[in-house]
C-alpha cells in the first residue's frame, strides 16, 4: 500500500513538472505578440514585417515538431524538454537586443525550434507518468500552455515598460530556472520512462499495434477544431466592438472570460474523461458547440453573448486533452509523434486560417464571419463520431 502511495506521489509530482514547463514555454509564445508594439515603435517596422515574426515562429515550429516527436520515439532524450524550453526563452528574449529585422527572425526561428523540441517530450512524458489517469495527467500538463499564453503578454508587457525593449531578456529567467529544476529531476524522469518502456516488453504484455486510421480522424478532428479556438480568440473582441458596440476593454474582459473559462475546463475535462470514458466527453462536447456557436453568432444580447462564450470555452477545451490522449493512444509506439502532430502541426495549420475569416470578416461582416466558424464546427460533431473504439 504504501508503495503504491509513493507511486502516485511521482505520478503527481512529475506531471505538475511537465505542466511547469509547459508554462515557461508557452509563456514565450503568449508574450511574442505583445512584444510587436514595442518593436514597431523602437525600429519602425511595418504591420506586415511584425506580423512576419509571428508566422515565421508558428511556421517552423509546426513544421519540425512533428519531426522532433518522430525522432524523440527512437532517441529516448527527456533532457530535450529543458533544452527546447532554454531555445524557446533565449529566441524571444533576443527579440528586444537584435540590431536588425534579420536578427529577429532568426531569434523567432530559435523560439519556434525551441516551442517545437519541448512539446512532443513534454507531452509524452504527461502520457508516460499519469499512469491509468491519463486523462488527468495530459489536462494538468494542457493547462499549462492556457496559463502560460494568458501570463505571457503581462509578463512582456510589464518587463518592457521597467526595462525598455531590453527587457525581453527577462524572459530567460524563468526557462532557465525552470530548465535547472528540470535538469536536477532527470535521472528520476529517465528511470520512469525506461521502467515504462521495460514494462511494455514483459513477455505478458501483448505488443499493441499502431492504428492510424483512428489517428488520422482524431487529427482531422483536432484541426478544424483548431480553427474553431483561433477564430473565437481573435475575433471575440472584435465582436464586441463591431457587432455588439462595446468598448475595447469589454471586449479584451470577455476574451479573459473565454480564456479563464477554457483553462478550468481543460482541468476539468481529463478528470471526468477517466472516469466516465474519452469517447463519451469528446461527443459531448463536440455535439454541443455547434449551436452554442450558432447561438453566439445571431446573439446581440450582451448578457446572453457573454454566457455562450464562457460555455464555448467550457466545451472547446474540455475535450481538448482528452483528444490529445486519444489520439496518442492510437499510436501506442509513436507517442512522440503522435503528439508533435497533435500539438503542432493541426493546430498551427488550423491557426493559418484566421486570415480567411478575417477575410469573411472584412467583406461580409462580423456576424458571418462567425457563421463560417459555426459551420467549420459541424465536421468537428461528425468527426467524433467516426473515432473509433479503441481495441
Amino acid at each position: 500500500m504504501k508503495h503504491n502511495k509513493d507511486n502516485e506521489h511521482k505520478i503527481s509530482k512529475f506531471s505538475y513538472l511537465a505542466m511547469m514547463g509547459h508554462i515557461c514555454t508557452d509563456l514565450t509564445q503568449g508574450g511574442l505578440p505583445a512584444i510587436l508594439p514595442f518593436l514597431i515603435a523602437a525600429h519602425g517596422l511595418s504591420y506586415a514585417g511584425a506580423a512576419g515574426l509571428v508566422f515565421a515562429s508558428n511556421l517552423i515550429s509546426s513544421i519540425v515538431q512533428p519531426l522532433f516527436g518522430y525522432l524523440g520515439d527512437r532517441v529516448r532524450k527527456p533532457w530535450l524538454m529543458a533544452a527546447g524550453m532554454l531555445m524557446a526563452g533565449v529566441g524571444v528574449a533576443l527579440m528586444g537586443v537584435a540590431g536588425s529585422y534579420l536578427l529577429m527572425c532568426c531569434a523567432a526561428l530559435v523560439m519556434g525550434i525551441g516551442v517545437a523540441l519541448f512539446h512532443p517530450e513534454g507531452s509524452k512524458l504527461a502520457h508516460i507518468v499519469s499512469g491509468e489517469r491519463k486523462g488527468t495527467g495530459m489536462s494538468i500538463f494542457s493547462v499549462g500552455g492556457n496559463i502560460g499564453f494568458a501570463v505571457g503578454p503581462l509578463y512582456a508587457s510589464a518587463a518592457i515598460l521597467i526595462f525598455g525593449i531590453k527587457g525581453t531578456l527577462a524572459f530567460l529567467l524563468p526557462v532557465v530556472v525552470m530548465s535547472i529544476v528540470m535538469l536536477a529531476n532527470m535521472r528520476k524522469i529517465n528511470a520512469l520512462t525506461e521502467r515504462h518502456y521495460e514494462e511494455k516488453k514483459q513477455p505478458g504484455n501483448t505488443k499493441e499495434k499502431d492504428d492510424w486510421k483512428g489517428f488520422t480522424i482524431v487529427s482531422v478532428l483536432m484541426f478544424f477544431r483548431s480553427i474553431t479556438t483561433y477564430g473565437m480568440t481573435t475575433f471575440i473582441p472584435l465582436f464586441w466592438i463591431g457587432v455588439l458596440s462595446q468598448s475595447e476593454t469589454v471586449g479584451n474582459v470577455n476574451l479573459s472570460i473565454y480564456s479563464v473559462a477554457g483553462a478550468i475546463a481543460t482541468l476539468a475535462g481529463g478528470r471526468i474523461a477517466d472516469k466516465i470514458g474519452f469517447r463519451k466527453v469528446i461527443r459531448f462536447c463536440c455535439c454541443a458547440l455547434p449551436p452554442l456557436m450558432l447561438f453566439f453568432a445571431l446573439n446581440h444580447n450582451l448578457f446572453a453573448a457573454t454566457v455562450s462564450v464562457m460555455l464555448i470555452a467550457l466545451v472547446v477545451s474540455g475535450a481538448h486533452s482528452t483528444i490529445i490522449v486519444t489520439g496518442q493512444n492510437f499510436l501506442p509506439n509513436r507517442i512522440g509523434m503522435a503528439s508533435g502532430i497533435l500539438f503542432g502541426l493541426t493546430i498551427s495549420i488550423g491557426g493559418m486560417f484566421s486570415p480567411v475569416i478575417g477575410w469573411i470578416g472584412d467583406h461580409f461582416g462580423l456576424e458571418n464571419a462567425m457563421l463560417t466558424l459555426t459551420a467549420l464546427s459541424i465536421p468537428v460533431l461528425i468527426l467524433a463520431f467516426a473515432i473509433p473504439k479503441k481495441r
